[in-house]
């Protein structure tokens, strides 16, 4: 049997499977842009938003696309999203986020604990990558959409909230003032 050093678990390992994705490019870009992950959290954790979905909708409007276009490619979109999500996403995320709590709320110490936390880490990293590979699906269904270079920032900021309308509306997802106010930081952080 081969064990893996906990110098090996620690080091956070970086995936090539989003290389040479747009819509993974983007997404990474926008989520370190000011305010987004904090939005984007916040739309998924109290109003059930998918933010790969939020993402999809952001960049389609970022790359030039038409909010046309969104409904023939939203059906298929939504299902292939909330499937992955569901069959590999989320399960990952449950898992890290109860072992941090047993983590936390065990009497591990020392090298117990960073050998745990480094398999936390570990999961992330598969949770990030089951991510990628969803971008890479979702980057499928549209690769082939002809784009307007043309479009200026305040038309596909018009674009992104037509189409985080028509996501949201579809997939049951009421926004709040609060909501509202997460959606106009998204758009304002990416479009400026």
């Amino acid at each position: 049997m081969n064990f893996i050093s906990l110098e090996t678990m620690s080091k956070p390992r970086t995936s090539d499977i989003g290389n040479g994705n747009p819509l993974w490019d983007f997404a990474v870009w926008a989520y370190n842009e000011p305010d987004v992950e904090k939005a984007c959290l916040a739309l998924q954790n109290r109003l059930g938003a998918d933010v790969t979905m939020i993402m999809f909708c952001l960049w389609l409007a970022r790359r030039g696309t038409p909010g046309n276009f969104l409904a023939r490619y939203l059906g298929a979109a939504i299902k292939l999203s909330r499937d992955w999500q569901r069959s590999f996403v989320e399960p990952l995320r449950t898992c890290r986020t109860n072992f941090k709590d047993f983590i936390t709320n065990t009497d591990m110490g020392g090298e117990e604990m960073d050998t745990a936390n480094a398999l936390r880490a570990r999961i992330k990293q598969c949770e990030l990558d089951m991510e990628q590979l969803q971008m890479l699906a979702m980057y499928s269904l549209v690769e082939d959409i002809e784009v307007d270079d043309l479009r200026t920032a305040a038309q596909q900021k018009a674009d992104a909230q037509n189409n985080l309308n028509v996501y949201f509306s579809a997939t049951g997802v009421k926004l709040d003032p609060l909501g509202q106010a997460h959606v106009v930081r998204l758009l304002q952080s990416v479009f400026g």
